[in-house]
């Protein structure tokens, strides 16, 4: 059981702190790596909530890897996202407020492999992407990725 899981067996659905980390994966074409949510039907960033201990690099590096496949070590910091337009309601009732690092993974190896989180790994141009979730939308402005509008 991760420490979310854990905080729900006594407050229920109501809204939590989430600190995390999203993870920015351009292949050299300069397309980001998205995934299709498993729970959410929407393209994201690979990424996740902070465990017990963990840094904010440690949770990237777990969550790109379990997510993706991918192995970095090396991570730039390229934005931090939090606030009132981080709020998250998932379907199954259990509300966030997000308080992610955002990192673009450097030096990446290892093959995509997606995992029970995702129904799907893919590569999209900036110009071109998907049906992005809100949170997505808000680390990718925040990081640069998209213009604010």
């Amino acid at each position: 059981m991760n420490y979310i899981q854990s905080l729900r067996q006594y407050i229920g659905t109501k809204p939590i702190i989430a600190p995390g980390s999203a993870i920015i994966v351009l292949n050299e074409h300069n397309e980001l790596l998205l995934q299709l949510r498993a729970d959410t039907h929407d393209w994201g960033l690979p990424g996740g909530g902070m465990e017990i201990g963990d840094s904010f690099e440690e949770t990237a590096q777990k969550e790109l890897f379990e997510e993706t496949g991918l192995i970095t070590k090396e991570f730039q910091l390229v934005g931090l996202a939090s606030g009132k337009e981080l709020y998250y309601k998932f379907p199954h009732g259990d509300e966030i407020y997000n308080a992610t690092a955002i990192y673009k993974a450097i030096n990446i190896t290892g093959n995509l492999k997606k995992d029970k989180e995702s129904k799907a790994l893919q590569y999209f141009a900036l110009n071109q992407l998907p049906n992005l979730n809100n949170t997505t939308v808000k680390l990718l402005e925040k990081a640069g990725y998209l213009s604010l509008e």
